[in-house]
């Protein structure tokens, strides 16, 4: 009798999964500024598709500290917002009769689509990476003769960063990856004295040669939702949502075609992006 895959199991493969996930190489969107959420988002009604903004906080600035205080209640914090433009995104992929009787197809399945996901959620944040957003290269050299000397140099010249969150292309990564410690290869958070340093594979999304970023939290402002439904599509559908490790919220939805009779299913998350503070965030590039 073939396997029965409701959006629940798909939910618990994904779960099993996880570090398969979280080690696909993408930015890690929890160093920098987000608004996640597993709330629905409506439809702007223009047709097309996409979805209300949604405005990212950003502190900017704190209150002053006082000096032998009297009156307590002196000061206030800034805390600003960044506007972030949603749309929402969604992996279909379906499953044939045959097919169903295989869970390890299946699990194949449900794990190319999730990261197929997860790269276009890396694309709209890669596609912020330009000059014209972030100025000049922090440093701009062939990434596979980096050096710590050059980590030197992004750290003198992000100098006024409360934190540097370093991502960069594998070929830049590797120059450092050399270890016997076979824990150590995923994102380092404290080496070389960065607050994290870990790379991203695909950069074809960023601006021309960029090939790395370096950024305090606030210099990227993201928001995530999940796609808002009437109830009768609830009722015609099979739906799940998992949380993914980088706080992003996914829907999972599974129907069956009466044409084909394939059962199909998406992966379905609206997300946006932003610049955030631009002046505590710098490009690098490769020559």
């Amino acid at each position: 009798m073939a396997n029965t895959f409701s959006a629940s199991t798909i939910k618990d493969i994904i779960i099993e999964q996880e570090i398969l996930v979280a080690q696909h190489k993408v930015i890690d969107l929890d160093k920098f500024a987000t608004n996640f959420s597993g709330d629905a988002i409506a439809q702007t009604g223009t047709g097309n598709g996409a979805r209300s903004t949604i405005q990212v906080d950003l502190a900017s600035g704190a209150s002053t500290t006082l000096t032998n205080p009297t009156n307590y209640e002196q000061g206030d914090s800034t805390l600003g917002s960044v506007p972030v433009s949603m749309n929402e995104y969604s992996q279909p992929f379906h499953i044939t009769p045959a097919e169903s009787g295989s869970g390890r197809k299946i699990e194949k399945l449900i794990m190319v689509n999730m990261h197929a996901l997860q790269d276009k959620i890396d694309s709209v944040v890669k596609g912020l990476l330009t000059p014209a957003n972030y100025g000049t290269a922090v440093l701009a050299k062939d990434p596979t003769t980096v050096t710590t000397a050059d980590i030197k140099t992004i750290i003198q010249n992000t100098g006024k960063f409360k934190a540097r969150n370093l991502v960069a292309d594998a070929s830049f990564w590797a120059q450092f990856a050399v270890t016997t410690d076979k824990d150590s290869l995923g994102t380092m958070d404290g080496a070389y004295g960065l607050d994290s340093f870990s790379y991203s594979t695909d950069w074809s999304g960023a601006g021309t040669n960029v090939n790395g970023f370096v950024g305090d939290t606030a210099a990227i402002a993201m928001a995530a939702r999940l796609p808002q439904n009437t109830s009768e599509v609830q009722e015609a559908l099979d739906m799940d949502t998992v949380e993914l490790p980088n706080g992003l919220v996914v829907q999972i939805c599974k129907w069956v075609s009466l044409t084909s009779r394939n059962t199909w299913h998406s992966f379905d998350i609206v997300f946006g992006a932003g610049i955030g503070d631009a002046t505590v965030g710098k490009i690098i590039q490769s020559q």
